[in-house]
């Protein structure tokens, strides 16, 4: 007699957790302990917390408590510095949830084994057409590309490149449909007639090629609120809002989220670009005390390094609403447990640019403190 649907998922599900714990020990466990003593940066590194020097881990102590990570996690900690862990006692480590076993168990809840609505959210044009039907203002298409060819979004038909050309000056922002933490993706200026690729000149042949060798979407570029320009004027500075339906009670909350800055002259602000992620207070859109740069671009700092705002006194516009809809915008995909959501604030309110089911617990982790809390309660 063959297996009943539930039955088949319950093996598949015990033999996928089976094969994690034999390869967890066969194979991950030690190529992490070759990684642990090739990179010297995983035990030293300048810490964020000078503040608290007196406090600060010997480079022994760290690689010793980096192997703990490795034997009872699976996998050496990347982000022990940002996490303060050179500074906290082993009490204090408890209250965070480790990278690995969180990216097991947000994809297990998240990737349904029958009905994978991730592709809602993985696909940035369909995720722009399901923002559109659900009536979610997201960033305006002005044309994408498939199979080599391009399409003007308000006609559907295929067109030439040439025509981004007949619109006169305009800015464009243009990103692969499929692509994460910002590669592929650059701003397409047009002035006087020619192209430009991030401020550089390029020949209509280059942005032809650019843009017809993958699936790429061609958007608006956001006119974003001129408080989130104040901040940093060249890149747009987007909320990462997590929210989760919780396993027990159904109903979707919002957990520790961070706002993303860019610096210098970078047009993206995204942290691993050198952007940099301050926590936010949920219940009022204040930003938090510190800013956190990624360990290879530097420590941490209370001012926005360019425009020298101090964070802490710096309040998100339109933050009710930005928690509303994206409230809202979860419970249309209920099937999916967990989204990190990319989003804009445009003059008249939040604008909705990504959609993440592969979130990333290590920011809001490292601006808001440890969201073991959180975990437990809303995974389990």
């Amino acid at each position: 007699m063959p297996f009943s649907s539930d039955t088949r998922s319950k093996i598949l599900n015990r033999m996928t957790k089976v094969y994690r714990v034999v390869s967890a020990w066969l194979l991950v466990r030690p190529s992490q302990f070759v990684t642990l003593l090739k990179d010297k940066s995983l035990y030293k590194h300048a810490t964020y917390y000078p503040e608290q020097s007196d406090k600060v881990k010997s480079p022994r102590r760290i690689f010793l408590e980096q192997v703990g990570q490795i034997l009872r996690f699976g996998k050496v900690n990347k982000f022990y510095f940002l996490y303060g862990f050179d500074v906290k006692t082993k009490q204090e480590q408890e209250k965070y949830v480790h990278a690995w076993p969180f990216q097991l168990r947000r994809g297990d809840l998240n990737l349904s084994l029958y009905h994978d609505y991730s592709c809602i959210l993985r696909d940035k044009l369909v995720f722009s057409l399901f923002a559109e039907g659900i009536g979610v203002e997201t960033v305006k298409i002005l044309f994408y590309t498939t199979e080599g060819k391009i399409f003007d979004y308000a006609t559907k038909e295929e067109c030439l490149v040439d025509k981004l050309l007949l619109s006169g000056d305009a800015k464009m922002f243009c990103k692969p449909l499929d692509g994460e933490e910002g590669k592929g993706a650059f701003v397409l200026q047009v002035k006087n007639g020619v192209f430009y690729q991030n401020g550089t000149p390029e020949g209509i042949d280059q942005i032809r090629s650019m843009l017809t060798q993958q699936r790429y979407l061609v958007q608006e570029f956001i006119t974003q609120h001129d408080e989130m320009s104040r901040l940093h004027r060249q890149s747009i500075n987007t909320i990462r809002l997590v929210t989760v339906r919780g396993i027990k009670d159904g109903e979707i909350h919002i957990l520790p989220s961070i706002l993303r800055i860019g610096t210098g002259d970078s047009v993206m602000d995204n942290t691993s670009r050198g952007g940099v992620a301050v926590g936010v207070d949920i219940e009022t859109g204040y930003l938090k005390q510190y800013g956190f740069f990624k360990p290879q671009y530097g420590t941490k700092t209370d001012v926005h390094p360019d425009s020298k705002i101090k964070f802490e006194d710096f309040q998100i516009p339109y933050f009710e609403e930005v928690k509303r809809q994206a409230v809202y915008f979860h419970s249309m995909i209920p099937q999916i447990h967990s989204v990190g959501w990319d989003i804009a604030v445009g003059p008249n309110g939040p604008i909705f640019v990504e959609g993440n089911d592969n979130w990333e617990i290590n920011g809001p982790q490292s601006c808001n403190g440890g969201m073991k809390k959180e975990f437990d309660a809303y995974f389990y």
